[in-house]
């Protein structure tokens, strides 16, 4: 073989070996972003219950969790910037009722909430924060798929009642078992978009199921809710508990451990 072409051959065979280099190296790529943590903005400071209790207790249980890098924020207008676009998944524990102060500016708030989603990231609705946005329902309904409809009932009473997995092949619930919780049971949840229904429970009132944890997919991304978790009792709950960590892990898109959430008993009551 003359040099020319032993010459020829090693070209050859070092653009074949950088192609198959940089196609590995390409699809290794994922593992790299996967060892990133999650970044997850817990907002809330405005609420018809005591988030002052609830939601820093939400925001040391998902902090437990060695994947989840956690900030509660207490000013909720930061919906209305830029700023929220720095994080993965957006738990709201926020509730603006008609009757409530709006944000600086509720539209734009609702519009950064759905580019949010259409960019392919996650929301976490959590408990009342079906209502939020009320003087604007129906734009809410299209982005998590129900809402506060104050001409049903709105819950029974506070008692301890079993919650039912519903899909229990579904990553968030894979490992967790039906449970019960001291909650309210909420009926109030207006709508009829298709939803994928997590867990559910019977109410006592009204003798038939109702959803207490739901996906809803909107453009690339999807909301989690969830309308458990009135108080610090909810809170108790290690499913409960699990429940949320595996929606905030799934939904920025992390591998969901099958062993139970870590519990950060609350203080009180």
């Amino acid at each position: 073989m003359t040099f020319k072409k032993i010459s020829k051959c090693v070209l050859i065979i070092s653009v074949v070996l950088a192609f198959v280099c940089g196609w590995q190296f390409a699809f290794a790529q994922p593992a790299t972003e996967k060892s990133e943590k999650v970044r997850v903005l817990v907002v809330t400071g405005i609420e018809y219950h005591a988030w002052q209790e609830t939601a820093p207790q939400i925001a040391k249980q998902l902090a437990s969790c060695p994947e989840l890098d956690v900030k509660l924020e207490p000013d909720y207008n930061t919906l209305c910037t830029d700023k929220i676009f720095d994080y993965d998944v957006i738990f709201f524990n926020f509730c603006n009722l008609r009757e409530y102060e709006d944000t600086k500016d509720d539209n734009l708030a609702l519009d950064n909430i759905e580019k949010f989603l259409k960019s392919g990231k996650g929301i976490v609705i959590y408990h009342f924060a079906i209502g939020m946005f009320e003087k604007h329902s129906d734009r809410v309904l299209q982005l998590i798929g129900r809402n506060y409809d104050r001409t049903l009932t709105p819950h029974d009473p506070f008692q301890n009642f079993e919650v039912a997995i519903v899909d229990k092949e579904h990553p968030i619930t894979k490992h967790i078992s039906d449970f019960k919780i001291d909650d309210e049971l909420y009926t109030c949840m207006g709508g009829d978009l298709p939803i994928h229904v997590l867990a559910e429970a019977t109410s006592s009132k009204q003798k038939t199921k109702f959803p207490m944890a739901y996906l809803y997919k909107y453009g690339d991304g999807h909301a989690f809710t969830t309308v458990l978790g009135h108080d610090l009792r909810a809170l108790k709950s290690p499913e409960f508990a699990t429940l949320l960590r595996n929606a905030v892990l799934w939904l920025g898109k992390k591998e969901i451990p099958a062993a139970p959430s870590k519990i950060i008993l609350p203080q009180s009551p």
